[in-house]
């Protein structure tokens, strides 16, 4: 069960001492059984029993402490696991390569980190309280079988048959459950529509609806499929309840017909027939909360496992690859990177093989302090170059190399230094994204003065976004103004080369004008190397190269001439 396996190997709580309890507590609500209908025959007696009495409290005691401490034990247990495998999910996320993270996809990853992590996580209450009621159902059947043997043999009985009726189904169930789990990965894909891409659709009234309306179908099939598995369910546990109850209409109305000295024991038969009755029905409808949880399990495992393929993948291609040979020593940026015959091709996973548009190759050579403007229509490759620069996508053919010259050979980059190579640089990508806090800065180095000192140079006034207690006080900001939080950003990292994709598309005219004529000028005096992709013609003038892409293709354009053309 991959639910039971999940827990037991990624647990430090002691598994053994957990169910020892476990099976106290089973044991000792069982002995209720027996002292209660001891108690019950001499109830006439005018004295108290005070040996019962004892024996009772003294089972009654036990029984509580043993059941608050494998609850509690338990709940420890569930949420250290659903800790851990959030922690782990998401580290392996962070560790991935963009293409590995993007194949797997959003919606798959937020619905195992939150959907399945709190189902196996509502479940773990009743699931040790299931594991208490078969003991205590098992040591229920011995006192039974003490007192009527014929009883026990039909109560063993109808419950193998029970058990075997469901197993029968099980393969059905599972199946069922696993697509239910599917609908509800591609519900929120559906959910994530309409949130993520909430101002495409308020601006477009069809497009509203569709998104909509398809989201309300998915909803409908999810519903749908659950009611049908939920019936299916139903069926088969209403088949076992009926099943007891009729064994016990057996025990109670035929077998003292048969075995007349059933007669003087059967008081004490039904009464620990009917103490069982409500564990045993407890178990019999929480099946369908351990399929779901297991599921869960199931899902999440195989989340890990193919975030597990692409990571080992790319340890194995440490070894194969392209970018692999060379230097081991740390990336220091003084003079200027060098790229060689760097191609790239998506891979079809579905094929196993790369196919689709083909980027490159591409020969370039990026020196130190240099303004460089990218250029070119939308999937012309300008996004996948940049991604291949710094490092985000793997090559399929070529090299990167970092103070490269004649009569150096430079530090090529490969998968024991990607790291630090990718550290040399800052982005604001065109999807990019506004963290809360300057997660990119040492503490020890982030002084609250400069920070929001660079935030009024941004146009950015106090009362509208500061940065204080660790973090901004604010993101609801307009785009604009979302953009100068991340050029503040970018400038407090003090990264070695920075890329800007279409930053000033959400500028207002007078914060372009100062994005290229002060801003981009002053991180030149600085040192800094820029990378950034424009559309703005008539600010061409301030780059010192341009590059421009066409179907995957790079051509450096004469500035002069480019700068001839502009009006």
């Amino acid at each position: 069960m991959d639910l039971v396996k999940m827990l037991h190997a990624r647990s430090d709580v002691p598994i053994q001492s957990l169910l020892t309890f476990s099976v106290v507590t089973g044991i000792s609500n069982a002995a209720m059984i027996a002292v209660i209908n001891s108690a019950a025959e001499t109830v006439s007696n005018e004295m108290i029993n005070w040996k019962l009495t004892v024996l009772y409290v003294l089972v009654t005691a036990i029984f509580y402490y043993s059941k608050t401490l494998t609850l509690n034990w338990s709940s420890e247990l569930v949420e250290k696991v659903i800790y851990q495998i959030r922690a782990r999910l998401a580290d392996k996320a962070r560790r991935s390569e963009l293409n590995a993270l993007q194949n797997v996809g959003k919606p798959n990853i937020y619905a195992r980190i939150t959907q399945d992590a709190t189902m196996i996580s509502n479940t773990s209450t009743t699931m040790i309280n299931s594991a208490q009621s078969v003991i205590m159902i098992f040591f229920a059947l011995l006192y039974i079988a003490f007192v009527s043997f014929w009883s026990f043999i039909l109560l063993l009985g109808g419950l193998a048959i029970g058990y075997i009726y469901l197993q029968l189904h099980t393969d059905k169930f599972q199946q069922m459950w696993l697509k239910v789990s599917e609908k509800q990965t591609d519900f929120f894909s559906k959910l994530d529509h309409i949130l993520t891409g909430f101002k495409e659709i308020k601006i477009n009234s069809l497009k509203n609806e569709k998104v909509f309306e398809t989201y309300l179908g998915v909803n409908n099939h999810l519903k749908n499929m659950r009611i049908q598995t939920s019936k299916h369910y139903n069926i088969a546990l209403i088949f076992d309840q009926m099943l007891f109850y009729f064994i016990l209409g057996v025990i109670l109305f035929v077998l003292p017909k048969f075995h007349a000295e059933q007669t003087e024991v059967m008081i004490k038969v039904v009464a620990a027939v009917l103490f069982i009755a409500g564990p045993l029905e407890g178990i019999i409808f929480s099946i369908p909360n351990f399929a779901n949880a297991n599921q869960s399990a199931r899902n999440i495992l195989e989340l890990e496992a193919e975030l597990d393929a692409d990571l080992a993948e790319n340890k194995y291609e440490t070894q194969n690859h392209p970018l692999n040979s060379g230097s081991h020593a740390a990336v220091s940026f003084q003079h200027n990177i060098v790229i060689q015959n760097l191609t790239h091709s998506y891979e079809n996973r579905d094929l196993g093989a790369y196919s689709g548009f083909e980027s490159g190759p591409f020969n370039l050579t990026i020196n130190k302090g240099e303004i460089i403007f990218i250029t070119g229509g939308n999937g012309s490759g300008k996004s996948t170059f940049v991604h291949l620069l710094t490092g985000l996508l793997e090559p399929l053919s070529g090299k990167i190399f970092v103070d490269r010259s004649e009569k150096t050979a430079g530090t090529l980059v490969n998968y024991q230094n990607i790291s630090a190579y990718r550290n040399l640089f800052g982005a604001i990508f065109s999807n990019y994204h506004l963290f809360d806090r300057l997660y990119g800065v040492p503490e020890e180095k982030i002084d609250i003065g400069l920070v929001n000192k660079t935030l009024q140079d941004m146009g950015l006034p106090s009362e509208k976004i500061q940065y204080d207690e660790g973090k901004f006080s604010s993101l609801s900001l307009s785009s604009g103004q979302r953009k100068r939080v991340a050029l503040a950003t970018a400038l407090l990292e003090d990264k070695d080369i920075y890329i800007f994709d279409e930053v000033a598309a959400d500028l207002d005219p007078a914060f372009r004008d100062y994005y290229y004529y002060e801003f981009l000028p002053m991180l030149k005096t600085k040192g800094k190397t820029l990378l950034v992709i424009s559309h703005d013609q008539q600010y061409w003038k301030q780059a010192g190269r341009i590059l421009h892409f066409l179907d995957g293709k790079l051509t450096e354009l004469d500035v002069d001439t480019v700068n001839k053309t502009i009006i």
